[in-house]
């Protein structure tokens, strides 16, 4: 498995993504990073991740650029011709998806980091930033929201299709963020380099310096504060931005007492030196630096917005302000720092927070899950490991994968995936229809397919008709492939049974030793009898012995009525 991760600059590989890819290349398939080259590259390829550069990409608005940047990606994707195109932020997010699904990449992801509109906003951005991600999504094959607030938007407005949104949520490594990994030297250490007194409360605020972020406000905020209360700013300058903090702003800060340390790489031992976190920011997805605070045991203070209130239960793990109100700042500051008990309930209610809901390492798991699955849904069925599988009854969003391993292992006389699609959803869908799935941690690769009673009413629509060809062919299934796929959905006319029947059994041909299809064809014997079924029938190819020797080990015997000229046996069996 090939799978580009798509940015506008590297600085959101390094820190944003880098599990993700990493998580990749420990898979032994290949992780390449596209973005504007930057000072991040060398350690990108140093971990094993091929860096592919943009030309074009910028996060300004300049939109001969972008058409460069669009460009320059479709020439990219049809050289590279990877398997996964994986789209992050606001602009590589829109064009990455069409260009991407242009391109012919086989499966189009990407996730929403945060919506660039709130419901806050005014009607014509809103609009705007709506209609592109609406247009875009149809180009995807998943979209992959982190924000709870953001994937109720998209999916009741339809901005994004239901059966292809997927709440992602976020993490961060709780290894790194933990509080219990510091040492009291290191602690003062640090405090030292701050220029504060251990007996000083420590208020720490992690973000790029643009007004975006809220600092003017937090600016603001801190002037009144008395000397007890130090505020210590960690993010790098970011001049090319339009909202960007001007270094007289900034000037005025650092003389009333403000701390500076510019970009970090060791924000983990910076936060163990905090007393409380803040991050007043107008606007944020799912902000990370408040995740990273919340695992070292830190109370925060955050603006009450999108995001920040799934990282923040008010009055749990830290307070909850108004957005653009420098004196509420001020106070919440206060209120934390004047009450060491409240600061250390919330200080341990942030990290249990953070080990329940912001593990890294599910969402990575997520992410490689969602990108595997929309590969087998394309009908591609890598096998990555063999860490076993498990048997469950199938859902209806199986039923297009279903109809992929149909098709690749040679079982359908008809190659229309929509057509199967519907067939087999219709039959997860029947009271009487009995579909299971094998899958291992990417999702099926196998199924079976049945129903519990054959008997079936004139004029009724029937899947087993809709899997039952007009003539029989071989199967390159592993399993007891009994019923083929016709051409097209048909009615019929009075027909009336008194057993069960096994329409359909194939593993896709990279798990075929993996022994799913025993396992299935037991898993069908079981449904079967708990819903009082007494007769079972499979209708087997002969040239498939493997597939007669699995249901004769779960009792089936062959109808000696029928004639031996017909290249298929009618096998039987009892459930009880």
């Amino acid at each position: 498995m090939r799978v580009a991760h798509l940015t506008t600059v590297d600085m959101s590989l390094r820190f944003l993504l880098l599990p993700q890819l990493t998580a990749v290349v420990e898979l032994g398939s290949e992780a390449i990073g596209i973005s504007a080259a930057g000072p991040h590259v060398g350690e990108l390829e140093e971990l094993g991740i091929r860096h592919i550069a943009l030309p074009g990409a910028t996060r300004s608005v300049d939109p001969r650029a972008d058409l460069k940047a669009m460009v320059s990606l479709w020439r990219i994707l049809r050289s590279e011709r990877p398997d996964v195109i994986h789209t992050h932020t606001p602009k590589p997010g829109i064009y990455g998806r069409v260009i991407g699904r242009i391109a012919g990449v086989p499966a189009v992801l990407n996730t929403v980091h945060g919506l660039y509109a709130t419901p806050d906003d005014p009607i014509f951005k809103r609009a705007i930033v709506y209609t592109l991600e609406a247009l875009a999504a149809r180009f995807s094959d998943v979209e992959l929201v982190q924000s709870a607030e953001d994937f109720r938007l998209l999916t009741e407005r339809h901005i994004t299709r239901p059966g292809r949104t997927v709440l992602l949520g976020n993490g961060v490594d709780l290894t790194r963020f933990d509080p219990e990994l510091g040492s009291v030297e290191e602690r003062q250490s640090m405090r030292v380099m701050f220029g504060v007194e251990e007996d000083q409360i420590v208020v720490g605020a992690v973000g790029r310096l643009v007004a975006e972020k809220g600092f003017l406000d937090l600016f603001e905020a801190v002037q009144d504060l008395d000397d007890r209360f130090r505020l210590v700013v960690i993010g790098p300058y970011e001049p090319d931005k339009a909202d960007a903090i001007d270094t007289q702003k900034v000037e005025e800060a650092r003389a009333s007492g403000v701390v500076f340390l510019g970009m970090r790489d060791d924000v983990d031992v910076l936060y163990r030196a905090m007393d409380l976190f803040i991050l007043p920011s107008h606007r944020e997805g799912f902000p990370r630096a408040a995740m990273e605070a919340a695992a070292s045991g830190l109370p925060l203070i955050v603006t009450d917005i999108r995001g920040c209130r799934e990282v923040v239960e008010d009055g749990g793990n830290g307070l909850l302000v108004p957005v653009r109100d420098a004196p509420a700042l001020r106070s919440a500051i206060e209120r934390l720092g004047n009450d060491p008990e409240l600061r250390q309930q919330m200080s341990e209610a942030g990290r249990s927070k953070a080990v329940l809901e912001f593990d890294e390492q599910r969402i990575v798991r997520r992410v490689i899950e969602s990108q595997v699955r929309a590969l087998r849904e394309k009908g591609r069925f890598e096998r990555f490991h063999d860490a076993g599988y498990s048997v469950r009854a199938a859902e209806i969003r199986d039923a297009r994968i279903i109809a992929r391993i149909r098709a690749s292992t040679g079982g359908g006389a008809t190659r229309n995936i929509g057509l199967m699609t519907r067939a087999y959803r219709s039959l997860i869908d029947r009271p009487d229809g009995i579909v299971c799935v094998a899958e291992d941690a990417y999702g099926p690769f196998a199924y079976v397919a049945g129903v519990s009673s054959a008997r079936r009413h004139q004029g009724a629509f029937s899947p087993i008709r809709a899997l039952r060809p007009r003539g029989y062919r071989r199967s390159g299934s592993a399993g007891p492939p009994s019923h083929r796929d016709s051409d097209q959905f048909q009615t019929h006319g009075p027909a009336f049974y008194d057993h069960a029947e096994l329409l359909s059994l194939d593993v896709a041909h990279a798990f075929k030793d993996s022994g799913a299809d025993a396992a299935l064809a037991k898993a069908f014997m079981r449904s079967v009898a708990e819903l009082g079924a007494q007769r079972v029938r499979a209708l087997v190819d002969r040239r498939n012995p493997d597939a007669i020797v699995i249901l004769e080990s779960l009792g089936f015997v062959e109808d000696s009525s029928r004639s031996q000229d017909v290249p298929l046996t009618d096998l039987w069996a009892q459930t009880n």
